[in-house]
């Protein structure tokens, strides 16, 4: 049996075990739990190690002993069946598509409701299905919209397709399919990987020449990036050895985005060694480049009110410790002004690709 083939019937098993449990407590009238690694910040741990965030040793027991538990621990045992017929059927499903499968109301004539409240109920049960089974969604077939974009010299398999992601590079970018198994990269050439915080930037960066003049594979996770993405980047720089670097908008949440890449998220601690790439260098946007570079007043924007908590709140955190952070945050929250890298066309609609990037790349020795 193909590797991949018996990957899958490993992940069935994992489900119906899962289920197998449930039932045997119910058989012998034990109460029934789900004993579920809890995600947050009080479960989140800094691995000196392995230079990540990772999952602390905390769970939740989720069982049906109360009435405020019901609706919980149901809605993860329907995804978790959802989840097995998917598999069984050798379908694919977005986490869109996993809330439709599993949408039914609830009650009788008098009192009826959904079974989800939101979409929100749905991720949250698929995530479960992950936590207790510690498999990733993507093996079960499950993924998200596509929003990763990739150029340059680069060459992927996807399906029985071969890409020149260099083909074009001037002019447009390939999306990364979110199921990254479907993925093969067949050939690397840059000299380096850089990923930018959003699409429009690369559409600049990418029409300027700069993959032709320096060589490099430009990526975006189109905001906050997805899986695949996070992924692409993990193995450019870890399989291919491709020196990564990150830029980001000089606020908060740009911060917060490049970070991703470096060391994970709170949300995702649990699958920080598939995600994060602890090499990457976030290069900018710093909050102090806005006056090194003289971004003019007007192309600056007034800090929010939850722009200045969530700088306060990455502050406290012992895994943002670092001088280098803790000063460019200092920043900020004294001269409450943040910047998107877009400001820099008011130097010019070339400065970003021909002057800011390549200045910052020739620090770090990649130039």
């Amino acid at each position: 049996m193909p590797a991949r083939d018996e990957r899958h019937q490993e992940v069935i098993k994992k489900i119906k075990l899962v289920m197998k449990d449930i039932s045997k407590n119910i058989s012998i009238q034990r109460m029934p739990i789900l004993d579920v690694p809890k995600v947050g910040y009080d479960n989140t741990v800094w691995s000196d190690e392995k230079r990540m965030l990772t999952i602390g040793n905390k769970k939740v027991q989720v069982s049906p002993d109360s009435i405020k538990k019901i609706p919980t621990f149901s809605q993860y045992l329907v995804m978790a069946n959802a989840v097995r017929k998917l598999l069984d059927e050798e379908m694919e499903s977005t986490i869109r598509g996993m809330y439709y499968a599993t949408l039914s109301t609830v009650g009788d004539d008098k009192i009826k409701q959904k079974f989800w409240n939101s979409q929100e109920n749905s991720d949250d049960a698929i995530k479960a299905v992950e936590l207790l089974t510690g498999v990733p969604r993507e093996e079960f077939s499950v993924t998200s919209k596509p929003k990763g974009m990739i150029s340059g010299p680069i060459t992927l398999r996807v399906g029985g397709d071969i890409i020149d992601c260099n083909l074009g590079s001037r002019a447009t970018s390939q999306l990364i399919p979110t199921n990254i198994r479907d993925v093969e990269i067949i050939d690397v050439n840059a000299d380096f990987v850089m990923v930018v915080e959003k699409d429009t930037v690369l559409n600049n960066i990418r029409k300027s020449g700069f993959i032709q003049k320096y060589n490099a594979i430009l990526l975006t996770g189109s905001g906050e990036p997805d899986r695949a993405t996070r992924m692409m980047v993990k193995t450019l720089n870890e399989v291919w050895k491709k020196p990564v670097v990150i830029f980001a908008d000089a606020d908060p949440w740009g911060l917060g985005i490049a970070l991703r890449y470096k060391i994970g998220s709170e949300s995702l601690s649990y699958d920080s060694d598939r995600l994060v790439t602890p090499d990457t260098k976030v290069l900018g946007m710093m909050f102090s480049d806005i006056y090194d570079y003289n971004i003019p007043e007007v192309a600056r924007l007034p800090a929010s009110e939850e722009d200045l908590s969530r700088a306060t709140d990455m502050k406290r955190k012992p895994w943002l410790s670092d001088k280098k952070w803790q000063k460019e945050l200092s920043l900020f929250l004294q001269r409450k002004e943040k910047c998107e890298l877009d400001a820099f066309f008011k130097h010019g609609f070339k400065y970003l690709a021909e002057t800011y990037i390549p200045e910052k790349l020739r620090q770090e020795g990649l130039l």
